[in-house]
């Protein structure tokens, strides 16, 4: 089964200020880092419990080239994504 994968507003604006992060070094990274993260929530949808969960509801994936986590949950067969978390801040923002 395919989930349905819901990014909330958090969620975007932590995509977008890690891509205005990346454009100011190098715009190929800011591309990059966009395809990595499209790719992990693929897999997150394919399979959202293959991955670490974390208190309560709560998962994490982690993005193969970034030092970034995507963490969402699921109910039913919905996925929302709550947040694109550094991973050296991820205990200070974990939703």
């Amino acid at each position: 089964m395919k989930y349905t994968i819901v990014l909330s507003p958090g969620a975007n604006a932590d995509i977008e200020s890690v891509v205005r992060w990346y454009l100011k070094i190098d715009p190929n990274l800011a591309f990059r880092f966009l395809m990595e993260t499209n790719k992990v929530l693929q897999r997150i949808r394919r399979m959202p419990y293959a991955f670490a969960s974390r208190a309560g509801a709560s998962r994490r994936a982690r993005l193969k080239r970034f030092p970034y986590y995507v963490h969402y949950s699921v109910a039913m067969n919905v996925v929302t994504v709550k947040a694109i978390v550094h991973e050296r801040r991820g205990n200070s923002r974990t939703p």
